[in-house]
């Protein structure tokens, strides 16, 4: 908002602009100024307007009025605009196409009733309502793809969390196998105590050995034979390890592996726009006829099994409302026995009568197969046999489906697709090694 341009009101907003007197005017300086210059054009200022057209330049430092025309840039453009001298602020449409601002008055004009009728006639393609409702899911997926990216990234950390878990439990057991440790220290604490001890008891016994009670001395030496085996173990374990203080324990990988593996993190993972393609398909192929998905953009289907048909739904859904176009590249088939076309979110590739397929074209003999409303199964079509591409049209607002091939475009396959459920690309592949690669137009 414009602040008034008394110094003394300099922080109070403006409600007014005097053409005259180029100057912003708040509710105080307004009153004096309405009463002494009564024949002068104010102009109100609102929360919408910032600016106001005062007839001077309002580039930096530029204090001249507007009197050219630039243009190159569409542009009014003062003295200080068009000087010829180089200047930090000045100069910038000195190298443009320049006129004085009379001389175009008529060329505006007459752009002026152009527009006019430009947006007498403007139609917008879509309502307020339908944007608001394409922004809404334009955000919705937006937020989805973030979870996506959370969940991978998230599942990453988890990864390398648990493996250096894993490798720092397996350094301690390294070292507590390999070198003297906390636990051997405790033990060997005790040492000089048992030995202590145990020569004493032999001592004794050994002074008032007694035949009558032979049986609690061989006890005592067997005691002490026990002690003198612990001690034992414990100072061979301390003049083993110690004898390993000069071995070292590393961490593989070396420093260039770390760095490789860094550098695969730094670039993990990609964004791009590419529409149609196979990796998230909304239903999982059967898993028993077995296929591989590949390719930059997860765009190229391969079936690798012999027997069973396989079918797949692309990733994104088309919406309501548009035209969309793809094109399916053959890129490897014997017998071209290939369709393609649309179905619906729950289709079955089981379906015998295709009541619950969607809509498609044969490549190997051209002919169309369907649900309903048209429940066609081999119909004829004008389309001539495809050689390796084909493109693939579907309006859903108009619900039509349309193949095109080598340019040839003999109009809609299929009319009035319902489409009560969400509708997909769709390809079903039946021979062993068939490979075929979607494609945006």
């Amino acid at each position: 908002m414009k602040k008034c341009s008394s110094k003394k009101h300099s922080e109070i907003d403006a409600i007014n602009y005097c053409h005259e007197c180029k100057i912003y005017l708040c509710n105080k300086c307004l009153k004096y100024h309405s009463e002494l210059f009564e024949d002068h054009h104010l102009y109100n200022i609102n929360n919408n307007i910032n600016e106001i057209f005062t007839g001077y330049c309002k580039e930096k430092g530029h204090n001249d009025i507007l009197k050219y025309f630039c243009k190159n840039h569409n542009k009014l453009c003062c003295g200080d605009c068009v000087v010829k001298i180089e200047g930090k602020e000045y100069g910038q449409h000195k190298d443009c196409e320049l006129c004085f601002i009379k001389e175009i008055k008529d060329n505006k004009k007459k752009k002026l009733k152009e527009n006019i009728k430009y947006l007498e006639d403007f139609k917008f393609e879509y309502s307020v309502n339908e944007l608001e409702k394409l922004f809404d899911k334009i955000n919705e997926n937006k937020e989805i793809l973030k979870m996506k990216i959370q969940k991978k990234f998230t599942e990453v950390r988890n990864t390398l969390n648990e493996r250096e878990d894993e490798i720092l439990l397996e350094v301690d057991n390294q070292f507590n196998n390999l070198y003297i440790n906390e636990d051997l220290i405790e033990k060997s604490k005790v040492l000089p105590n048992k030995i202590k001890i145990s020569l004493e008891k032999g001592k004794s016994i050994d002074k008032d050995w007694n035949e009558n009670e032979i049986n609690y001395y061989i006890n005592d030496c067997i005691e002490i034979e026990n002690n003198i085996k612990n001690i034992n173990i414990i100072n061979e374990n301390i003049l083993k390890r110690n004898s390993n203080k000069n071995k070292k324990i590393k961490f593989i990988p070396d420093e260039d592996s770390i760095n490789n593996i860094l550098e695969i993190i730094k670039n993990f993972g990609e964004i791009y726009d590419y529409k149609f393609n196979f990796k998230n398909c909304p239903i999982n192929i059967n898993e028993n006829r077995k296929y591989i998905i590949s390719g930059d953009k997860m765009n190229i289907l391969t079936k690798v099994e012999k027997n069973g048909i396989m079918g797949t739904i692309c990733e994104n859904k088309l919406e309501e409302l548009t035209e969309h176009k793809w094109k399916i590249k053959i890129l490897k088939t014997e017998k071209k026995n290939i369709m393609v076309g649309v179905a619906p979110i729950d289709f079955d590739i089981n379906s015998s009568n295709y009541d619950n397929c969607g809509w498609y074209f044969y490549c190997f003999n051209s002919k169309l197969y369907s649900g309903p409303p048209h429940n066609y199964s081999g119909r004829e079509t004008n389309l001539s046999e495809i050689n390796d591409e084909i493109i693939i049209i579907m309006n859903m607002n108009k619900r039509t489906l349309k193949f095109i091939i080598d340019d040839e475009d003999k109009g809609e396959s299929y009319t009035d697709i319902p489409i009560d459920k969400p509708l997909f690309p769709a390809v079903f592949l039946y021979n062993k090694n068939d490979s075929v690669e979607m494609l945006e137009c």
